[in-house]
């Protein structure tokens, strides 16, 4: 022992180098002892810590290289559907209006023989408000703009609620970051108060310096503090983290701005310019409406002579002739905004690019923090090879770890802001995290899935709007009319946004004339191909010959004529690829039903008019009974129901009949129907 005591107070002399050299040294062996004890204590416990840390980062580099894709346990941007309350819950009813007046003359006036001027006029009747202000038609108007001011204000919202997410995100990132680096800042917390301890000791015997030992308390001060700071933070949200250690974590290379098609960012905008288009043209049809009143009216005139009674029917008109100014300034600020998503592209392709250079730039410093990692690593095992032998010293290992420990703080904060901009990157330009945010309107539960779309619907509303009316009512197969004039871009543009949403699309043929004549088929032929350039999923006929006026005379011909047509068209159908449906009537000749039957033709029965829905039942079991559940579809009227509850009890009726598939007539009557 006295041998080594002259070893161990040079080997703690020169391991603090700023030693008090002018000041006399008077330590005892046991003081000098208890030194190389706690010297050795904190040495132990750093070798622990470095320990611990090792095997976080071999177990992220052997066993956890897992990759964050979008959508995955990291980016699981859910969204909270918000739900359009329609403006047309309650059915409309007429505007009635009653209206008394009661007028006092306190002088008759002159000429009291004419009956003109009286002394006391009542007045007592009613105002119905046919067009115009109060009307009916007034009244579904203004339903049907707050319903479309909800879908704007909807849409509007949807990109606060993502802000939301991304923040949301962040914060569960943020702590779940801070977890790790709480847990290294409370080790390294350990190991400077062991050596706060010592310094403390190496003052007393004047080895250490009051500055130094200031310095030594000013370390655990600045790790203590930190420490504290990250606990009050996630103690405020303890739920707020995600249960994963994203250290464990290689994200994967960014797909470059260049490659990457950012149209969804103003699909949104584009809808709600979109919307805000039609509520305008709405408003202005609302304007120029032409006001009429109709008034009924029981009077009573007193006049100095004699006294009268009568009624009288009256009205009055209203049609404004120039348009608003608030009219025309909503045409100049839609006009604007028009012009303002020309830009809006570049803005966020200009964001993305500066997030794209910021994350390869901070995913260099994290490779180069790693490096330095592997680096020290290599040191802190060639710094503890003698650890057993008793020259050893300690300082350089404590130099190394505590390069490491810092090393590895920094490397969290780093990979955090890796992590913050990838999710920021993703969350931008990934369009499923646009796709996962869309309105949806309350929704309640029916039957149909397949609907009828005529030109005069088609053309007047957005694609977007009708996609999403459709999945309201959970249709999967449509029957669009496109009129003679065609917009081609907009009717491809409604074909891709259905197939997105698996929707088929049939093109509807509903002209009578082919059925006027034997050869009809050579022009309904044409009508096929082109359907099939145009890329349709298949054909539906709706060929009415029974509304000819001779039909009841000549029903054997017109039924021969659609058989003939049914059975070339399925032919040339299967020759094509296409699908083929047809629309008829209750009242159906049974050979046509064994046609339709033997060509397997889907079959929609317009189970429509004045009968109850018993009766109705009952007058086609005959042709249900002949096409069989398969191929029967029992298509419903939307306008034969008061309320949609009504339409519900009306499929529950027909499902109780053994009849399986409904559809509805038609998209228009559907529109602002169903809550």
């Amino acid at each position: 022992m006295r041998k080594l005591l002259p070893f161990l107070f040079v080997t703690l002399f020169f391991l603090f180098s700023d030693a008090q050299t002018t000041a006399p040294l008077h330590i005892n062996s046991q003081a000098l002892g208890n030194l190389v004890i706690d010297y050795k204590k904190i040495y132990t416990m750093t070798k622990d810590v470095i320990t611990n840390l090792l095997a976080d980062s071999k177990s992220s580099k052997n066993e956890l290289k897992k990759v964050v894709e979008t959508r995955d346990q990291f980016l699981s941007f859910s969204n909270e559907k918000r739900n359009i309350i329609s403006g047309s819950e309650l059915k409309s009813v007429p505007t009635i209006n009653w209206t008394s007046e009661v007028n006092y003359n306190f002088s008759p006036g002159f000429a009291d023989e004419d009956n003109i001027f009286y002394r006391a006029r009542i007045s007592s009747g009613l105002d119905w408000l046919a067009l115009g202000q109060g009307s009916e038609k007034n009244h579904k108007l203004e339903n049907s703009l707050k319903r479309r001011s909800s879908e704007v204000d909807l849409l509007e919202n949807k990109e606060f609620q993502r802000k939301q997410l991304y923040t949301e995100t962040l914060n569960k990132l943020r702590a779940s970051f801070d977890i790790r680096k709480i847990k290294i800042l409370a080790d390294y917390e350990t190991v400077l108060i062991l050596s706060h301890d010592l310094s403390i000791q190496q003052n007393k015997l004047g080895i250490k310096n009051d500055g130094e030992l200031a310095h030594k308390k000013h370390q655990l001060n600045t790790i203590s503090i930190e420490k504290k700071h990250l606990q009050d933070l996630i103690n405020t949200d303890s739920e707020n983290v995600f249960d994963i250690d994203f250290m464990q974590y290689s994200l994967p290379e960014l797909i470059s701005v260049e490659n990457l098609d950012l149209k969804h960012l103003v699909t949104d905008k584009k809808l709600a310019l979109q919307i805000q288009k039609e509520m305008m043209q709405m408003n202005q049809k609302k304007e120029r409406q032409l006001d009429l009143t109709v008034k009924l009216r029981y009077n009573y005139y007193s006049t100095p002579i004699n006294d009268r009674n009568f009624a009288s029917l009256g009205a009055s008109l209203n049609l404004p002739v120039t348009k608003s100014k608030s009219a025309l300034y909503e045409e100049a600020i839609v006009q604007r905004r028009e012009s303002e998503l020309d830009n809006l592209l570049i803005s966020y392709k200009d964001q993305l690019s500066t997030i794209y250079r910021n994350y390869y730039e901070i995913l260099a410093t994290v490779q180069i923090l790693e490096s330095e990692s592997n680096y020290l690593e290599s040191e802190l095992k060639v710094k503890s090879e003698n650890e057993n032998s008793k020259t050893f010293s300690p300082a350089a290992y404590l130099e190394v770890a505590e390069k490491f420990i810092n090393n590895q703080l920094q490397l969290s904060d780093q990979r955090y802001k890796l992590f913050e901009k990838y999710t920021q990157y993703k969350m931008m330009s990934d369009k499923q995290t646009h796709d996962d945010s869309s309105p949806s309107f309350t929704n309640t539960d029916n039957e149909g899935h397949e609907t009828y779309i005529w030109s005069s619907l088609f053309n007047n509303y957005s694609n977007e709007y009708i996609i999403t009316l459709l999945n309201h009512w959970h249709i999967n197969r449509v029957f669009l009319s496109i009129g003679n004039v065609t917009n081609a871009v907009k009717v491809e543009n409604f074909k891709t946004l259905a197939a997105a949403n698996n929707i088929l699309v049939y093109r509807l043929i509903g002209e009578n004339s082919y059925a006027a004549t034997d050869n009809g088929f050579v022009n309904l032929q044409n009508a096929l191909i082109n359907a099939k350039n145009a890329g349709f999923a298949g054909i539906h006929l709706d060929i009415e010959p029974h509304t000819f006026s001779d039909y009841k005379d000549n029903v054997d011909l017109y039924s021969q004529r659609l058989i003939n047509l049914f059975i070339l068209s399925k032919t040339w159908c299967d020759q094509n690829e296409m699908a083929l449906g047809v629309s008829v009537p209750m009242h159906l000749p049974t050979n046509i039903a064994y046609t339709l039957q033997q060509n397997n033709i889907r079959t929609y029965i317009m189970a429509y008019d004045v009968l109850s829905l018993d009766k109705k039942i009952a007058k086609t079991s005959v042709i249900r009974n002949i096409l069989g559940n398969a191929l029967s579809v029992w298509v419903f009227r939307i306008n034969d129901f008061q309320n949609f509850s009504d339409l519900l009890d009306a499929e529950t009726t027909v499902q109780n009949n053994n009849i399986d598939q409904i559809g509805y007539y038609d998209l228009s009557q559907m529109n602002n129907f169903k809550p």
